[in-house]
């Protein structure tokens, strides 16, 4: 408990250390509204398009994953209160909200001001994107990278499509996503077994 706490704390600290530049950055560098990275006022529909939104992405990564007989046993955990609370905050504050100022709110905005193509910008996204994810101790698998190309998809094309450009379904979608697969997807992998 107390590695994941201290693990937990090192990440909210980097997730509000790159949050800050960024913001730092286009509100004194860029001169930009904050409006200009897609952070705009939080509407109720918006939330419900990003819970959805994150519902098809869990959907669209996980079945083909399941027809392929993904081994799942080794993401299964025991129920624990303190994680099961923690960590959907942190998935929607921390790493959903941070993670989509970055990628989709300006990386994929300046990449599309460069090469004026959507399809290369979201290419440049999901290779930056799977970069970020990728740790040293990890090796390439076609799961993670299917995963994340999928995720960087479903959010940039959303974007691209939306008509107010607001990062709230983005954040929101992300957010859900990653809970039901670090929380949810894991306590019903454990129900299964136990």
């Amino acid at each position: 408990m107390q590695t994941f706490i201290s693990n937990l704390l090192v990440g909210v600290l980097a997730y509000f250390i790159f949050g800050a530049v960024l913001i730092f950055y286009v509100r004194k560098m860029e001169k930009a509204p904050l409006s200009s990275l897609g952070l705009k006022k939080i509407r109720f529909a918006d939330v419900v398009k990003g819970l959805l939104l994150g519902i098809c992405m869990f959907i669209a990564q996980q079945i083909p994953l399941l027809i392929l007989k993904m081994d799942y046993s080794a993401y299964a955990m025991a129920p624990d209160p303190f994680y099961i609370i923690v960590m959907p905050l942190y998935c929607f504050f921390c790493v959903g909200l941070v993670e989509e100022l970055i990628f989709r709110g300006f990386i994929l905005q300046k990449t599309l001001a460069v090469c004026h193509s959507k399809t290369v910008s979201i290419l440049i996204n999901i290779l930056l994107f799977y970069a970020v994810h990728f740790f040293p101790a990890m090796r390439f698998s076609f799961g993670e990278f299917y995963s994340i190309a999928v995720n960087v998809l479903f959010l940039s094309i959303y974007f691209f499509k939306s008509k107010d450009k607001t990062l709230i379904p983005l954040i929101v979608a992300h957010g859900f996503y990653d809970t039901l697969t670090s929380v949810l997807l894991p306590l019903f992998i454990y129900t299964l077994e136990h």
